[in-house]
């Protein structure tokens, strides 16, 4: 099975033997770890039918034993007993955060995460140091013309503080391509929205540009 790079690098970042996808799409993510071996049991969840109509497929044409099909809401039906891993990706970092705090057990199950924002990576950095998530890797991965972060992290309980760089380029290397690429979509990013404010909000333009000059430096753009 081949994979797109911001799964490769999802499945790269799982550490042990069962692994829950939420909203797993076609279930390729699971089906690859599974048929690679990197893990015994794994969990396709999904909100819609037809996805998991799809992952179903994908798992019967590929021969994939140990699989799990679950219709869940984010994690409101999965059983969490035994799993290693929770993979979170291709969704908004605002959903993510959303269905990271909708479930208590997030907290206690012990699970490493492995998050991967579309959009609104900065929101989801920022619940995460909030709410006594620590992230313990985060990886760019350059794919196509997009740029996506993927982080790891586990529930320690302990709260902190992120600077205005780590919440907009978290904890991404700019010494190889891809994350040096991630960040200066970041800084284009960033430049847009500050000059489509200098009229209206100079004030934020000007805490965007200063933000965007400790990137540089803390960096090495």
């Amino acid at each position: 099975m081949k994979l797109d790079k911001r799964l490769i690098v999802c499945a790269e970042m799982t550490e042990g033997s069962f692994v829950c996808d939420i909203g797993t799409d076609h279930g390729y993510l699971p089906a690859y770890l599974l048929r690679s071996g990197k893990c015994t049991k794994a969990i396709a969840a999904d909100i819609g039918e037809k996805p998991l109509a799809a992952a179903k497929a994908t798992f019967e044409n590929e021969g994939i034993e140990g699989g799990q099909l679950i219709l869940s809401d984010g994690l409101k039906n999965i059983p969490l007993d035994g799993v290693t891993d929770i993979v979170i990706a291709g969704m908004g970092g605002e959903l993510i955060s959303k269905i990271i705090d909708a479930d208590e057990r997030s907290r206690t199950c012990g699970a490493n995460f492995i998050l991967q924002p579309m959009t609104r990576a900065s929101v989801l950095r920022r619940y995460l140091a909030d709410n006594g998530f620590e992230v313990t890797e985060e990886r760019a991965v350059w794919d196509g013309e997009f740029a996506y972060s993927v982080m790891k992290c586990r529930y320690t309980g302990v709260t902190y503080e992120i600077s205005d760089v780590r919440e907009q380029t978290g904890l991404t290397d700019a010494s190889y391509g891809d994350g040096r690429k991630y960040i200066e979509k970041q800084l284009e990013r960033m430049k847009k929205a500050a000059d489509g404010m200098r009229n209206s909000r100079p004030a934020e333009a000007e805490k965007i540009d200063m933000t965007m000059e400790k990137i540089r430096k803390e960096k090495g753009i």
